[in-house]
């Protein structure tokens, strides 16, 4: 595997990673991810990963003033 795709997978957060990092519960996240405010990929029937710059685009553009 090369050394780009290894670094990218390891970007890839769970739901339980977000869901901390956001001081949030994770059908919280899930709620997110349905509404499409927070970009996920689905890799399974029930498990999403969240590239990590997704996460900070959605930081970044939910800022309150």
């Amino acid at each position: 595997m090369s050394m780009e795709r290894k670094n990218k997978i390891n970007h890839l957060l769970t739901i339980e990673e977000v869901a901390e990092k956001l001081r949030l519960g994770p059908r919280t996240v899930y709620r997110l991810i349905e509404a499409g405010k927070l970009k996920a990929i689905k890799i399974s029937r029930k498990a999403y990963r969240i590239p990590e710059k997704e996460l900070l685009h959605f930081l970044r553009t939910h800022q309150k003033p």
